[in-house]
């Protein structure tokens, strides 16, 4: 079993279509995009949206930011010192960790099994 996880703190269980793993068309949907597979601490894999992030110089605003799956990730999104700053008023850094240029990740996520998503042509 895969769970969903929306950036409005929601979520939800789902299953591959046939029963086994993922499709490539199925993760596509799910994301709303090109996806992007990240290993998580757990051993789990979290399908993103590749291009959910900003990009300034293509003008993309970027998709928002999904405080569960950042959390789950890894990224100091909402604990810790930076936390702390952001209450006072003081962005966090846009430094580079995880995916790309990610301090966060953007979007609609699946977090599976690497079985889930395992596949073969």
């Amino acid at each position: 079993m895969a769970l969903i996880l929306y950036p409005d703190g929601t979520s939800k269980e789902v299953h591959p279509d046939n029963g086994d793993h993922f499709e490539i068309e199925e993760l596509v949907q799910i994301v709303e995009g090109p996806i992007q597979m990240i290993p998580l601490p757990d051993g789990r894999i979290m399908t993103l949206n590749e291009e959910g992030g900003p990009d300034a110089d293509a003008g993309r605003v970027g998709l928002p930011p999904n405080e569960q799956a950042t959390a789950l990730a890894g990224f100091p999104f909402n604990e810790g010192p930076l936390a702390t700053l952001r209450g006072l008023g003081i962005e966090s850094p846009t430094y580079a960790v995880g995916p790309g240029d990610l301090t966060y990740i953007p979007g609609t996520v699946l977090v599976s099994t690497k079985q889930e998503v395992s596949w073969t042509e």
